[in-house]
């Protein structure tokens, strides 16, 4: 009887010194240990998880397994990190931005089972979108590469303002991925009803808390029940001013989706600089959403588009000064490099969007030899059609193999096909 009150009094004693010394250590640390939190000796511990994720709002990171040490960095909710030791109520952990220390235990959450940004695979995405009921090339492009696509990304959800998803999933192309291996990530986009992206939608949902919990659990709900392996964010249009709204966004969905063992990505804007004030790009904030990406898909197209002047869709040299800035901020293992598998034909007034198969019509219906710009290493050629002169820009194989050049010079995770379906066939040979 005296034995179990010693006991009793000893496991206390443990409990109120890690309750009051154990965590961020800070003295306006909000955050108190949970109470299932009582140390255990090593040989009730499990076997030492190899990563874990930070559960707490924040917690420090910390030179020695002690309260009083230095603190190395603070590490908000949803960092991933890997754990390398375990001592006394602490783990030992690196978080992939080249430091390392130690955490309390109680504020981290063992059990993501792989850390992207450390996999070896490169990666080749896909993104897979269909223009009409029918509309095969998408699958027909899947299903004949799969020994190279490494992931697949149906665009087929959107979310609403109160955070609710909507979209139609298709099963066979879930089960058709999982049978040859291939990854597959459901984007959740901001598109309307009329298929433009929405930003007063996406403003409502960003700025609102109670929705942005309800769209996280709703995308944890799809993912799980249809056997995703996570998701792809693609919101455009983001006001510059819900820029911390965003970031938020991304911080809350990863503490969930990687508590749950779930890929956390998103389509990024390209930008070659800060931009806080770009209608395009400002809300995107690289260094305070890098944290909770899994992997970013950098939209490096686009350079000149339909709206605006003729040129390249992603000259060499923009597309290296995007990959530039971004590399400040994210681990190359993070990154992904988009590449677009169509162009655009200009006349005097405005551009339109064609793919592969309709450039090579244009170039037999005209007999044209193409152009090839040395320093954008991209294609091109113009012709001349009712009396109005055309300028077309495009990317093919050619094109592609130049772009992988910088994948290999900045040592990048991989490349995101935008779209199935509408490349150039050679480029799969090219990857």
């Amino acid at each position: 009887m005296e034995q179990n009150i010693l006991t009793t009094v000893l496991a206390l004693l443990v409990y109120l010194s890690s309750a009051l010394f154990g965590g961020g250590g800070d003295a306006t640390d909000p955050h108190l240990p949970p109470t299932t939190g009582s140390a255990q000796s090593p040989s009730m511990t499990s076997a030492l998880p190899s990563t874990v994720a930070v559960s707490a709002e924040t917690v420090s990171m910390r030179s020695e397994p002690v309260t009083k040490a230095n603190v190395i960095r603070q590490l908000p909710k949803g960092t991933v990190l890997a754990v390398q030791d375990e001592k006394d109520g602490w783990y030992q952990v690196s978080d992939g931005q080249g430091n390392s220390g130690w955490v309390v235990k109680w504020a981290v959450k063992p059990g993501y089972v792989t850390v992207p940004a450390t996999l070896q695979q490169r990666e080749v995405f896909g993104y897979y979108a269909e223009s009409y009921n029918g509309d095969t090339r998408a699958l027909n492009s899947f299903t004949q590469n799969t020994s190279t696509i490494t992931t697949i990304a149906p665009f087929f959800y959107r979310v609403e303002q109160n955070g609710k998803i909507s979209g139609q999933t298709k099963p066979q192309l879930i089960q058709a991925a999982k049978s040859t291996g291939v990854k597959i990530l459901a984007v959740v986009t901001n598109i309307d009803s009329s298929s433009s992206f929405n930003k007063k939608t996406v403003s409502s949902l960003l700025r609102n808390k109670s929705a942005r919990s309800t769209a996280i659990r709703e995308i944890l709900n799809l993912l799980k029940d249809n056997g995703y392996s996570g998701v792809n964010i693609d919101f455009e249009g983001v006001p510059p001013a819900d820029r911390p709204y965003l970031t938020a966004f991304f911080r809350e969905l990863a503490a969930t989706l990687r508590a749950n063992n779930l890929l956390v990505t998103a389509a990024l804007p390209a930008k070659t600089a800060t931009e806080e004030w770009s209608a395009w790009s400002g809300a995107y904030d690289y260094q305070a959403i890098a944290p909770y990406l899994d992997l970013a898909v950098l939209m490096t197209y686009d350079q000149h588009y339909a709206g605006g002047p003729a040129g390249p869709v992603a000259s060499q040299p923009w597309v290296d000064s995007v990959l530039t800035y971004a590399l400040r901020y994210f681990a190359p293992q993070k990154l992904v490099m988009g590449i677009a598998a169509y162009g655009y034909d200009w006349n005097d007034r405005s551009g339109r969007a064609l793919n592969y198969t309709a450039i090579q019509s244009l170039i037999k219906k005209h007999k044209i030899v193409p152009d090839w710009h040395e320093e954008y290493k991209t294609p091109y050629f113009t012709y001349t059609e009712g009396g109005v002169r055309h300028e077309v820009w495009y990317e093919n194989r050619r094109s592609t193999a130049a772009k992988l050049e910088l994948v290999k010079k900045y040592n990048l995770r991989g490349v995101a096909i935008w779209r199935l379906g509408y490349e150039d066939p050679g480029i799969w040979s090219i990857l």
